[in-house]
């Protein structure tokens, strides 16, 4: 292959680590990808990724082929001082190509002489590239060990790759700021929800509780019934903020503490439709899209009985459909202003006899399935301690549960005077 055809070849490569890069959004696995794909590139046994911390270095990624050595090393951050190579190169934006370390009189070389002793390793030539981003800030460093010959022999880094894996550094620097400001951008929107979800509980102190567990019955039993990560991201924002349309209802009607009348009622049935044009006015991203129409469906029934649409079977969103069981066992045995909890064994049985009604019947399933432990867990979530060691019932099904308590008369299934089972 002539040069010409190498320099056309490694471009291409450059394009297509380019593309992969900027494709990925975890940061952890595209640091990790970064090292891995310039060592390709290059042809190096080792390789190191330092991140700029403050007035340090923080290294991050280290993989050595030799040492069989992939991941993070606990190491000592590197000063961002100028005798330090890597630190130099943070400071001055410049290409560093060493062809024997041990040989250099430019930098301080103490720290990896003694990683060579420690693990009998034997670090020579070295590629130290900045990463700058899209603003000209250098966020990183990258630092390429021992490149290797066809036969394996530690040979210096050529002249040729300095200008191209500076280019790679470049897209990496990329990559790592378009990562970072995606999960900035999550943690805001999960915090926004969060917030938001919060302000219902601090308005009704007899339902504080109650969307955080609804979201945690909801993500067990979606769970158990294989959805994606993206389908768990959804439910969990949706069921956090199903109620939040009850912002919409006057406190006379919502904490009223006695039976509303039908007018009263009438009014409470509306949080679900503010639900839904309140969340639709907040921008979620394209995979979160669902979520308005999710939480604004949690009151619809199987059987189309529901509101505020009727919808009926598959009609109602997969979210809703779960989040409707966890909704009505949460608010079963919650404590109310108007009536005590009901009992765990008389909650199971309104759903169970819901199922095909109120009530998808695979979802009724789903929820039977559920550990009885995680139930408890969650359940006990905003009151106390469990009122068992859960670690007991790890194997025990929320189904077998149940189906112990219907063996027992209806007075044991109500607990001494009417109290909860």
């Amino acid at each position: 292959m002539s040069r010409e055809e190498r320099l056309r070849e490694q471009i291409r490569t450059l394009n297509r680590i380019g593309i992969a890069l900027s494709a990925e959004r975890d940061l952890d696995r595209l640091l990790e990808k970064i090292v891995e794909e310039a060592r390709g590139f290059t042809g190096a046994d080792a390789g190191t990724l330092y991140l700029v911390e403050g007035e340090s270095l923080k290294c991050v990624v280290v993989q050595n082929d030799s040492l069989k050595r992939w991941g993070r090393l606990d190491l000592p951050p590197v000063p961002l001082s100028p005798e330090y190579v890597s630190a130099y190169v943070a400071l001055t934006g410049k290409v560093v190509n060493i062809p024997d370390v041990y040989s250099s009189r430019d930098f301080n070389f103490e720290g990896p002489r003694r990683y060579d002793a420690l693990t009998g390793y034997r670090t020579k030539s070295m590629l130290v590239v900045p990463m700058r981003d899209h603003r000209s800030r250098t966020i990183g460093v990258l630092q390429l060990i021992n490149a290797l010959s066809p036969e394996g022999k530690v040979v210096p880094f050529g002249k040729e790759y300095e200008e191209l894996v500076l280019s790679l550094a470049s897209q990496a620097a990329v990559a790592i700021d378009n990562a970072r400001l995606i999960s900035d951008l999550e943690r805001t929107l999960e915090s926004f929800v969060e917030a938001l979800a919060s302000t219902i509980d601090a308005r009704d102190p007899y339902t504080a509780g109650h969307s955080y567990r609804v979201m945690q019955y909801t993500l067990a039993m979606a769970e158990l019934d294989g959805a994606s990560p993206r389908e768990m991201k959804v439910y969990e924002y949706a069921a956090l903020l199903h109620d939040y349309g009850k912002i919409g209802v006057r406190d006379a009607v919502l904490l009223k503490p006695g039976k509303l009348d039908p007018e009263e009622h009438e009014e409470v049935m509306k949080h679900v439709v503010y639900t839904q044009e309140i969340l639709s006015k907040i921008y979620f991203p394209e995979e979160l899209r669902e979520v308005p129409d999710i939480a604004g469906s949690h009151q619809e029934k199987y059987d189309g009985s529901g509101y505020p649409k009727g919808l009926k079977d598959d009609e109602i969103p997969r979210g809703a459909r779960i989040m409707c069981v966890a909704d009505v066992f949460d608010a079963l045995t919650s404590e109310r202003p108007y009536r005590p909890r009901m009992p765990i064994g008389q909650a199971l049985s309104v759903i169970r006899e819901g199922a095909g009604s109120h009530f998808d019947p695979e979802v009724v399933e789903l929820f039977f399935k559920l550990p009885l432990s995680r139930v408890l867990g969650i359940m006990a979530h905003g009151r106390g301690e469990p009122p068992v060691d859960l670690g007991e019932l790890s194997d025990v099904t929320l189904g077998d549960f149940y189906e112990a308590l219907r063996e027992r008369s209806p007075e044991e299934m109500l607990g001494p005077s009417g109290g909860e089972v």
